[in-house]
């Protein structure tokens, strides 16, 4: 299944790997986002969910997207899903588990990066050269680790990137 708007390139495998820096990143929203959540540390601690502030990530806002972690068995449900990714998909995702995403190609590597961010409480890098809107371009995404009360992962947020040419009204970026 393709995705509206979006088809993955026959040269693009989906890559994940952990990631620690952001100038590794090309994507500038998305590698401030990562920024940003490695400076929220406090005691070498990650934030919580409040990390997903809207006016701290206003630049990244519409592609935002949280994931609750769920146990026995491990499953993520999503909790936020920014309207550039509703509106690229076609698809409302808010309150629908991970594994079952609309994409059966692209569920494998998503439940395995969240699973990844989990497990190792680090943040995931996930990239894929695809193919929209005639051009080719680098789909990045970041999955950050984010805690609860209790000091584990359970939440998962990420930011990812939309294609050049991606349509936006004046005074959408603010600095």
């Amino acid at each position: 299944m393709e995705l509206p708007g979006l088809s993955i390139a026959p040269q693009g495998l989906p890559m994940l790997e952990f990631i620690s820096d952001p100038d590794n990143i090309r994507d500038d929203n998305v590698r401030q986002f990562l920024q940003l959540w490695q400076d929220a540390h406090m005691d070498e601690r990650a934030p919580g969910k409040d990390f997903l502030d809207p006016i701290r990530l206003r630049f990244l806002l519409g592609s935002l997207s949280l994931l609750e972690v769920h146990h026995d068995p491990l499953r993520f449900r999503y909790r936020l899903v920014g309207t550039d990714i509703v509106e690229r998909l076609g698809h409302e995702l808010t309150g629908k588990w991970l594994d079952e995403h609309p994409d059966p190609a692209l569920r494998p590597f998503l439940v395995k990066g969240a699973t990844m961010v989990h497990h190792a409480a680090m943040p995931v890098y996930g990239h894929v050269k695809a193919r929209t809107l005639g051009e080719d371009w680098l789909l990045e995404v970041i999955a950050v680790p984010l805690l609860g009360p209790d000091g584990t992962v359970a939440y998962i947020g990420a930011g990812q990137s939309f294609p050049p040419g991606k349509l936006e009204s004046p005074g959408t970026r603010l600095s």
